[in-house]
Formats: C-alpha cells, structure tokens, sequence
C-alpha cells in the first residue's frame, strides 16, 4: 500500500513516510492511501468476534506493506497499548432504547481520542527509534484531542509535544487534563483566540518545510492519516458487535467536527461495509451547510458551545473526503481547496455531491442538546456528553430506525459538569477527575496581540535543545 496526497501532487509515500509527515503534504493536501481494499462479506464477517484491539490489528494490515510492519510486529506494537483503559473491552456497545451506542471513551482522558493516538504513538515512536530520530508533536485542540496527544506523549522516549487550546473555550476539566502535566517534554499554550485560529498558526508552521524538517514536526490532529485508519475500526467493530452476520444495511450518527472519524466511516463504506453515515454538528454547522446547499462558507464567527470539540469552521478532512469522494480526483480537490483557501467560499462540483451516497448530516442547537441530554436521562437514566448528545438528539428525530442504528458516544458525561448542570442530569464522582483539581499547573499565555507563530516555533526551539 502507498500514499499519496489529496491535491495530487504527492504520490508514492510509504506508511512510515505517511505517519511521519510533517501535518501537511508538500502540495498542502491531505495524506491518504492510494487505493482502498474492497472486502468482501465474508471478510467482514471474518472480524466478528475479534476484540477491538484485534479488530485495529486486522485493518492496519490492509494498509501497511508487510516489508514495512509484518504482522508479527503490528501485534507486537498493539500488544498491551490499550492497558490503561477502564474497561477491558476497550470500546463498549450498550442500548438505549431501540439505539445501539458505541462508547468509545474509556480510555485515559474520557474521549475516543485515546483510541487512535495510543496505537498513532506507539507506532510513531516505533519508526522514530527505528531510524534514530527525535520528533516533536504540534498539536491544536477544541476539547480532547490536547490531552489525548500528551498522554500520548508521555513517556515516549523519542517524542515532545506542544499542545494549543483556546483560552476559555474548552470546559475546565478538558484544561487541566492537559495544565496538571509535570513532563519536561510537554509545553502546554493556552491562546486568546478559537480553533480555527490556532489551525491557522498550526499550518503556518506545518509549511515552513525547513523548520519542520529540522525538528521533525509531527501531527497527532486528524491531519495524520494513521488517526483516520485505526478509526476505521470503530464502524467495523461496532457494526458487528450488533450485526455479526453482515447482513444488514447500518446507520451511524456520528459527532463531527473536524470529521476525521467521518472520514474514517468513510473509508469503512468503501471497504464494503453496508452502512450509511450521519455527521452532526452543532451550530457551527460548515460542513452541514456545504452538503445542503453545495457550497463551502465560512461564518462570520465560531460559536462557543458546550459541544466545545466541535466548534471548528474549517473541518479540514472535508479535504479527504471530497477527495474520496471524486474518486480520487487530486486536480479537483486542489482547484476547490485552493479556491476556498483564497476567498473564504467554494462551490463544490455537482457531481460529486450527487454522487454520494452514504454520506447525510444533521445539526443541532445548544436548546435541542440540552434537552436530548434532559430527555435520555429520565428515560433511561443514561448520561450523554454533549457531542454525543448531537448525535443522539439526530437518531431520535429519525423516522426509522435500521436494526442496525448506532451512535457514536465520543466523550465521558463527567468531563462536561456544566452541560450536565443545565440538562439536570446528575453525575456521579469520579476519582480521576476531582484530583486533578488539586494539581498545580503548567501552561503558557498567548495573548491576541503576540506573535504565535513566533511563540510556538520558540518553545520548539527549546524542547530540541532540551533534548539533544
């Protein structure tokens, strides 16, 4: 299997060169794999029964060549990399109603991020220990994806991180999973901005080729493409916990913001696997909007919500799914991308979108949130997060339910005690997260008016030498 970039203009890549890329291709597109294996239903039965770390192992072998990882050492690599999850199922399939929920949010920090930067890590440390190298992770998050990347980090010999978050806009506990960190190869920035404002500086720094070389910059966002592939896992895993057979059609609802677990699902469906997606977002509702209306349009603001992971304009692997979606047109998704990067707007070639088959989406208000979050929990007395709580608020307003209907469940309840408060939704203590209230912090103020792209590759700078 090779990799190639989603403009075009990047082909041949390996999977160590995939993993290893500094956030962007040279081209500015996005990483994917040339081709996607087609399976047959006999294959995808072939995964019911598997644990979910098996499930993870079985698909990373459709996409790594042998010469590059053997079989044996993707198991090697996977092999206990899910220990310090609560639960030893890892991923959890449990009913609510008539609805089938997937709780992936049983690892460390409560999020289903821990599910692909614990096995991304590993296997990046893996090719950087390989090859004598030193990496620094640059990550920016809206919520999770911040202290699922540290707690990544931690104790990889060949790798530091910097981690951005928005000043005020993430919920107190997602900040001090990432500001209680004592590790001397983790700097942690607080910015007085949004998300898409960090990406911008992310990006900035992504493509100043000879300072990412030099310090050998790596991406733990969905920009990696090793994210998207062992996300793969989460359809395939839950689609046969609830269907072994393969026999029926399936419909996922799945929380999206930046859409790397969309992406994901859709490389699922290319696979083979009979189900249909769902994306739901909240009022920053982009991606949404281009699937409606068939253009791509920035707002005027980004609206702080409690969903607070999904506050994103620029859903960036929009890039790889219109790239899926034109089969792999990289001349198309350039003249779009680039159109887009330059004006603010696009309009997204009608065929593609007329194409799409599996592909649907739904928004929903901070009202409507909350009140699925109120209405689940006198029903069933089961606690939604609030991203999850967008998808469930979508399945609910369906007028029919698949045998198969399965919602996504991408954060633990307890990590959003605000959201809950307004919902009347009471939450029970949890251990790990009262602590971290009595921990002291680390964390680096950019104000509005400073220089981030000169602050970030600053304390860059520093953790190389830090570490030589």
């Amino acid at each position: 299997m090779k990799f190639c970039s989603t403009r075009g203009g990047v082909k041949g890549l390996s999977f160590q060169e995939a993993l290893l890329c500094p956030g962007y291709a040279s081209d500015g597109g996005l990483v994917v794999p040339e081709a996607i294996p087609r399976l047959s239903v006999d294959d995808i039965r072939s995964f019911a029964g598997l644990t979910y770390p098996e499930v993870v192992e079985k698909l990373l072998g459709y996409f790594v060549s042998v010469d590059e990882l053997s079989p044996t050492e993707i198991h090697g690599l996977l092999d206990g990399c899910f220990e310090r999850f609560r639960r030893p199922e890892v991923a959890v399939m449990t009913e609510v109603g008539t609805i089938h929920v997937l709780e992936l949010w049983h690892g460390p920090t409560g999020s289903f991020k821990d599910l692909a930067l614990t096995v991304t890590s590993c296997l990046v440390n893996y090719f950087l220990q390989k090859e004598n190298k030193r990496g620094t992770v640059l990550v920016g998050t809206s919520g999770d994806t911040g202290s699922s990347a540290i707690q990544g980090t931690v104790g990889k010999e060949r790798l530091s991180a910097v981690v951005l978050y928005p000043l005020g806009r993430v919920t107190r506990v997602q900040e001090l999973q990432m500001t209680t960190v004592d590790s001397p190869n983790i700097v942690v920035c607080a910015a007085e901005g949004t998300s898409d404002e960090i990406d911008t500086v992310l990006r900035n720094v992504f493509t100043d080729a000879e300072f990412a070389s030099k310090h050998m910059l790596l991406s733990f966002n969905s920009i990696n493409v090793a994210r998207v592939l062992v996300q793969i896992a989460h359809f395939f895993y839950g689609y046969l916990k609830v269907c072994p057979r393969a026999d029926q059609e399936g419909v996922f609802y799945v929380p999206s913001g930046a859409l790397g677990n969309i992406a994901a699902g859709y490389v699922a469906c290319c696979m083979g696997l009979p189900v249909k997606l769902v994306a739901c977002v909240n009022e920053n509702d982009v991606f949404h909007r281009t699937l409606v209306t068939g253009e791509l349009s920035l707002s005027k603001e980004v609206i702080h919500t409690y969903s607070s992971a999904m506050d994103i304009q620029v859903p960036y692997n929009f890039e790889r799914l219109l790239f899926f979606m034109s089969h792999g047109k990289g001349e198309v998704v350039r003249g779009v991308m680039e159109t887009f990067e330059r004006v603010g707007s696009c309009i997204i070639p009608h065929d593609i979108l007329e194409g799409n088959m599996v592909l649907s989406s739904t928004r929903a208000d901070t009202e409507e949130t909350l009140a699925t979050m109120r209405r689940v929990w006198t029903e069933h007395r089961y606690a939604l997060c609030p991203h999850t709580a967008v998808a469930m608020h979508a399945a609910a307003l369906s007028h029919s339910h698949p045998a198969v209907t399965v919602v996504v469940a991408t954060a633990t309840p307890t990590k959003f005690g605000n959201a809950s408060e307004m919902a009347d939704v009471p939450l029970p203590n949890d251990p790990a997260i009262s602590e971290l209230f009595s921990r002291p912090e680390r964390v680096l103020l950019l104000k509005k008016e400073d220089d981030w792209v000169q602050a970030v590759k600053l304390n860059i700078d520093e953790l190389t030498k830090l570490h030589k």
